[in-house]
C-alpha cells in the first residue's frame, strides 16, 4: 500500500510527514486535503469490508493509517507471538513457485520488525530453508554444504536456477 501511494505522490500526507499546519498557503492548504481524501479513498478501496469500520470515522488519510498501524502493528507479546510462530511455522506447499514463498517469508519478517521483534539473518534462512518443500531436498543439501556462510542473499539467489535443481 505505501508503494502505490508513494508513486501517486500522496505518502507524505498519509503517514503524517506533511501536515496540514505546514502549509502556508490557501492553494497549499486545498491541495493538502485533496491529496489526504485521494490517499483515504485509495486506502479504503484496497481494504476487506470486515475492515472499513476501523477507519469508518477517520478525518483524514494520516487519521486512517494510524487506526490500521494502530491495529495491525500492535507491539502487544500476544501478537509478537502470533507472528513469531507464524514465522517458524510457514511451510511452503508443492506447486508454490519459490520466489513466492521467499517473499512469504520476507513479509512475515517485515512484519515482525515493524512489532519490535526484529528477525535475525541466521533466522531467516533457517526457516527459508526449513520451509521448503520436499521437493527441493536436493538444493537444500546443497546450500548446507556450503563452506561458507550462508545468507539470505545466498539462498534467495538459488531461485533462478531451481527450475534445473528440483526434482520431480
Amino acid at each position: 500500500m505505501q508503494m502505490v501511494l508513494e508513486e501517486r505522490e500522496l505518502w507524505e500526507v498519509t503517514s503524517g510527514e506533511v501536515k496540514l499546519e505546514h502549509c502556508q498557503t490557501a492553494a497549499d492548504q486545498a491541495l493538502f486535503r485533496k491529496k489526504s481524501r485521494k490517499a483515504l479513498a485509495i486506502v479504503c478501496l484496497a481494504m476487506e469490508d470486515s475492515q472499513l469500520p476501523l477507519v469508518r470515522s477517520a478525518k483524514d488519510a494520516h487519521d486512517a493509517w494510524s487506526r490500521l498501524k494502530g491495529h495491525f502493528e500492535k507491539k502487544s507479546l500476544a501478537n509478537k507471538l502470533f507472528l513469531r510462530r507464524r514465522f517458524f511455522t510457514t511451510m511452503m506447499d508443492e506447486g508454490d513457485g519459490v520466489l513466492e514463498h521467499i517473499n512469504k517469508i520476507k513479509t512475515l519478517a517485515e512484519q515482525l520488525d515493524a512489532v519490535g521483534a526484529p528477525v535475525s539473518e541466521d533466522d531467516l534462512v533457517i526457516t527459508l530453508l526449513g520451509s521448503l518443500s520436499e521437493s527441493y531436498q536436493f538444493l537444500i543439501t546443497a546450500l548446507e554444504s556450503r563452506a561458507d556462510s550462508l545468507t539470505n542473499k545466498v539462498a534467495a539467489s538459488t531461485e533462478p536456477r531451481t527450475a534445473k535443481v528440483k526434482r520431480s
